[in-house]
């Protein structure tokens, strides 16, 4: 994933937010693991969503294989990336 592809991923997860989260905030959260921010600032309906889909297993596998996820896993440096 290029610069300019992660800069267009991370504009997204910033709108999304609704103001509540920064780009420092976003990348802090993900190396320490501590997603309670990210989640908190979701809005009720999407906050929801992700909670039903990390409590089925079989859901979060079949995700986790789509190309967003992966993309989302490089963007933190996450094992794939």
């Amino acid at each position: 994933m290029n610069q300019n592809n992660k800069n267009k991923m991370m504009d997204e997860i910033l709108k999304n937010s609704n103001g509540k989260l920064d780009t420092k905030a976003i990348k802090d959260a993900a190396k320490k693991g501590n997603t309670e921010k990210l989640i908190n600032s979701l809005k009720d309906e999407d906050k929801q969503k992700l909670l039903n889909v990390l409590s089925n297993q079989d859901a979060l596998n079949e995700i986790l294989k789509s190309p967003q996820a992966q993309a989302m896993l490089k963007l933190f440096g996450g094992k794939n990336g």
